[in-house]
């Protein structure tokens, strides 16, 4: 009789520790997701210099550049004016470390940054479903917002490319920007920008950039723009970031499909 009490003594005993170890692994979150690169979320647009003036007429002395200068400095100015608070916080991430919440069931890193001129908290939540990770960044300003959702996306989990969505702001929470990216060399990306603002004129206009096996060049840009307030058109740039040269075309804008180019100066030259 003894003998058979401690022989079921041991079987719990042996239960209880199979049930536990597979307790832990069910515990076993593994490794949180790896960061998409900061570039991502970027208006960096290839360093694309800007003349600061106003749309000009493509006959005049560096009629080409300024025209092409003025369209990318138009979406670098949508752009910044929308991940500005958010792409600061974003990069700061990249300091960070995520802890697993199992009443959240996703990762969470928390952390302060100054954006804006401002102190911000931040909270970075990703979950991981199959090959696909899902981001959501929250940001609190003390006495002014809690919690509120500057962003969203998708990427891959290998980070070969994914998605954000852009909020306008606390007092206007309404999407304004959307991010297609594919990762191509290294932590550069190709990106296509959308406006998504419904009280934009603009909305639903779009800029591409990135990498390009263009002879002579290293970055092209595809604009089109659409404005329920003005004509729409759509241009198509190519640019190197090193010599300054490069070169635009626009049916709409010049009247043909013929390239225009310029040369180091910024000068309007022959192609």
């Amino acid at each position: 009789m003894k003998r058979t009490g401690a022989i079921f003594l041991g079987a719990i005993i042996a239960l209880t520790a199979i049930l536990s170890s597979c307790s832990d692994d069910s515990e076993d979150h593994g490794t949180p997701p790896e960061l998409p690169p900061s570039s991502s979320m970027s208006v960096n647009l290839g360093n694309f210099p800007q003349n600061g003036g106003g749309r000009v007429d493509a006959t005049d002395g560096s009629g080409n550049y300024a025209f092409a200068a003025l369209n990318v400095g138009i979406w670098q100015t949508i752009i910044g004016a929308s991940i500005i608070i958010p792409a600061a916080a974003f990069e700061a991430a990249t300091d960070q470390s995520f802890q697993y919440s199992e009443a959240e069931g996703k990762w969470i890193s928390e952390y302060s940054v100054n954006a804006g001129g401002q102190a911000i908290d931040a909270e970075l939540l990703a979950e991981v479903t199959g090959e696909t990770v899902i981001w959501e960044m929250y940001l609190s300003v003390n006495g002014q917002f809690d919690r509120f959702l500057w962003f969203s996306g998708e990427s891959r989990v290998d980070n070969s490319g994914g998605e954000w969505v852009l909020y306008a702001s606390p007092d206007r929470p309404v999407e304004v920007l959307t991010i297609d990216w594919d990762r191509v060399e290294g932590d550069a990306v190709n990106s296509l920008f959308t406006l998504v603002d419904a009280d934009n004129s603009k909305s639903s206009s779009y800029i591409e950039y990135g990498l390009t096996t263009e002879a002579g060049f290293t970055h092209f840009y595809d604009v089109s723009i659409t404005d329920t307030e003005d004509d729409d058109y759509d241009l198509y740039i190519y640019f190197n970031e090193e010599t300054k040269v490069g070169k635009v075309k626009s049916n709409a804008y010049f009247g043909d499909d013929n390239w225009r180019c310029w040369d180091d100066t910024l000068e309007d030259t022959d192609c």
